[in-house]
């Protein structure tokens, strides 16, 4: 990501913590189970210091607008869900998290709204007179399963979740004042965006336009759920995407004994040469509120770790989705996605990984002080013959060159990888920049490095 110039260089740095508020703090299912303000945000002020410990450096809220359910059906752009607390309150946060080195992105749902909305329930009161019409993409000539009188666009066959018609004029300048307040008002840093590629490219190139203009190191990241990410992630519309591709084939290829999927991904996506996305910048992640935690979707325990090796040493933003870093679990199910929603658990609860959070406070020390981890290219150039175990990558930086090796296998390894199609000299000497014992010094002989590796773990090399 070295020479990705348009996005800003904190982003490039982040260590991304994302948040589902609703299920983090444990508030009810349905808004109206509440008759007033519960300001349970406040309790985010107990987890500051396990943040820090972490290493992180951003938070990313999913939905804290006022809604009927779950977050993603907004009533109130300019409200903070009375689940949740006040707009005061939030800002408070906000500042606090500032004062910490935390920046703070928040989900835009910019794509739909619920049906309590002001301009729905202003067509099913006014219907084909109202003021509003252009707002949504209403057909009176037919009907829906709410019995409406009319029928109506919405999120894939979801009535909760009225589309917005984001080429009204009306439409874009109510929800660019609401991003207005949030950015400049409230001093959020940027924000995830729902669903973006449903939405068109010219809104996002207005609304790209319109965030700079008020904060020009403000970020966008799109939910992008397939290619061509080029599309979407350029200097014209989004700085960042999301790589489902990469979080699929981690665990895929864990699970499978392939690790020949997950290389083929990262070749196609990123080589220096010919990576498809080699020249876009990429949020990565091992799960998130819409799929099946990772300790829970991967068949052995064993490879948690190394899934957060992966995570950590890849090309990409690293983002860690809430409880992940301490062993939590959760399955999606085709009904409900509330077990991966779960509560957040107490950093010192007897049932967290402690083993696991160390290891992986440990490799973002390791990442945020190495150049190539953070910006380098990304050339993944070996996979063995042998059950496919063993895969190795270089990261390229102008300052710096590191070969990283993984072991997928239950045992520990003796490798010999071979190096002679990446243009390496012989003799050329790496040193092992996360073991420190003896021998911590490898040369490359007869084209190849030989190398033991733990069990489900990797080694980080650093050329000399």
């Amino acid at each position: 990501m070295e020479n990705i110039d348009y996005v800003p260089d904190w982003a490039k740095k982040a260590i991304i913590y994302h948040i589902y508020p609703l299920g983090f703090f444990n508030a009810p299912k349905y808004r109206d189970q509440e008759n007033k303000i519960i300001n349970r945000l406040e309790n985010l002020r107990n987890y500051y210091n396990h943040f820090q410990k972490l290493g992180t450096t951003v938070i990313q809220f999913g939905p804290l607008f006022e809604s009927t359910s779950h977050g993603y059906d907004t009533i109130n752009f300019l409200k903070i869900d009375q689940r949740l607390g006040t707009n005061d309150l939030f800002q408070e946060i906000v500042k606090e998290l500032h004062e910490i080195n935390i920046r703070v992105i928040l989900d835009g749902v910019f794509n739909h709204v619920g049906r309590e909305f002001f301009t729905f329930q202003d067509i099913q009161q006014n219907g084909a007179s109202s003021n509003y019409l252009n707002w949504h993409f209403v057909d009176f000539k037919k009907n829906n399963l709410n019995n409406d009188g009319f029928d109506y666009k919405n999120w894939e066959g979801n009535y909760s979740l009225v589309k917005l018609n984001l080429s009204d004029s009306g439409v874009k300048n109510f929800l660019f004042q609401a991003v207005q307040y949030w950015l400049k008002d409230v001093g959020i840093d940027g924000w995830r965006l729902d669903v973006a590629y449903l939405i068109p490219l010219n809104f996002w190139k207005e609304f790209r336009k319109f965030c700079l203009t008020i904060e020009p190191e403000c970020l966008l990241v799109g939910e992008l759920i397939h290619g061509p990410y080029n599309k979407w992630v350029n200097r014209e519309h989004l700085h960042v995407g999301t790589d489902y591709q990469v979080y699929k084939s981690i665990y895929s290829a864990l699970n499978d004994r392939n690790i020949f999927e997950l290389k083929a991904v990262l070749e196609n996506s990123y080589h220096p040469q010919w990576g498809q996305i080699k020249d876009q910048a990429m949020m990565i992640f091992l799960g998130n509120h819409d799929t099946t935690r990772i300790r829970s979707i991967l068949n052995k325990e064993q490879h948690l770790r190394l899934a957060f090796f992966l995570l950590l040493t890849l090309r990409g933003i690293p983002k860690i989705y809430y409880g992940d870093e301490l062993g939590m679990i959760g399955v999606k199910t085709e009904k409900s996605d509330c077990d991966v929603r779960r509560p957040m658990v107490s950093p010192n609860h007897e049932l967290t990984n402690k083993d696991l959070f160390q290891m992986i406070v440990n490799l973002i020390k390791i990442r945020k002080s190495n150049h190539a981890l953070i910006y380098g290219s990304l050339n993944c150039f070996y996979a063995d013959s042998y059950k496919g175990q063993t895969m190795a990558f270089l990261r390229q930086s102008s300052k710096q060159t590191l070969l990283v090796i993984i072991n997928a296998d239950s045992q520990k390894k003796e490798v010999r990888i071979p190096l002679w199609n990446i243009n390496l000299a012989e003799d050329q000497v790496f040193s092992d920049i996360i073991q420190k014992s003896n021998p911590n010094e490898y040369q490359v002989k007869n084209n190849h490095l030989s190398i033991e590796i733990d069990s489900c773990w990797g080694r980080i090399l650093e050329m000399k």
